[in-house]
């Protein structure tokens, strides 16, 4: 395996492009998408560890089975920041944002490929000090992803609750993390899930002043044109659910 900083150097100058026509297939989209309700589901593990975060493989797959039975189509983190920029960018008529935390290995070993076969997308938010260490994924793993069509966002370098930070340590947390995943992958990467869902007005305006544009909170509910960027409310998905279109039902009320 490679070390981490023989990898960056070697990822520092390459360029990953990622196109929707080069995902599986091809889903319908329409114009004036600004209406759109876009559940953000969360993720943490999918595989067979006995905690409340894990959903087994065939419960993911039963969960990607059952969204797209009722119409729904995954879409990259890019198309929806690009969502909220602009009231008028194409859209699925039922689109949804698949999240996962952390950079669990299982989210290589398992999500990833149910996610190919399905034709799906996920977007991943990876600890960075985890990435060299036992049951995490890899720069590896996430370059083979992402060149497979997954999107990337930062969950800070060490997944510290940022909001108890002070400034500068707020600002190491973020911009570190940043540049690693950028090393890593050749190309941008601009949106953060707050570790344990901790921010407040200094963690927003550290991250916008280094490049974010995005913030993803664990506050239940459900995305629209009009939510704010910074505070995207996600619906959690837990070991102990009944099913996913349960759990939008119940857990994506709010706005």
């Amino acid at each position: 395996m490679l070390s981490r900083r023989r990898f960056i150097k070697l990822c520092a100058g390459s360029f990953v492009t990622i196109s929707c026509s080069e995902l599986l297939f091809q889903v319908s989209t329409s114009s004036g998408a600004g209406n759109r309700k876009i559940p953000v589901l969360a993720y943490h593990r999918i595989g067979y560890t006995t905690d409340y975060l894990t959903v087994t493989p065939e419960r993911f797959s039963n969960d990607l089975d059952s969204l797209q039975q009722r119409g729904y189509c995954s879409i990259s983190l890019e198309e929806f920041q690009r969502f909220l920029d602009d009231r008028n960018v194409e859209m699925p008529e039922k689109p949804v944002l698949i999240t996962f935390d952390d950079g669990y290995l299982d989210n290589f070993q398992n999500a990833y490929p149910i996610l190919r076969k399905h034709g799906m997308i996920g977007t991943f938010f990876i600890i960075t000090d985890m990435l060299w260490t036992k049951d995490r994924l890899t720069p590896e793993n996430i370059v083979e992803m992402s060149q497979g069509g997954m999107s990337f966002g930062s969950h800070t370098v060490t997944h510290r609750p940022l909001a108890e930070l002070d400034s500068a340590a707020i600002y190491d947390e973020l911009v570190n993390s940043k540049a690693t995943l950028e090393s890593v992958l050749g190309k941008k990467v601009d949106a953060i899930a707050y570790p344990r869902g901790s921010y407040n007005e200094a963690v927003v305006g550290i991250a916008k002043n280094v490049g974010y544009i995005t913030g993803f909170t664990v506050r239940e509910g459900i995305c629209i044109k009009e939510s704010p960027d910074f505070e995207l409310r996600r619906i959690p998905i837990f070991k102990y659910d009944s099913g996913v279109i349960n759990v939008i039902a119940n857990r994506g009320q709010s706005v």
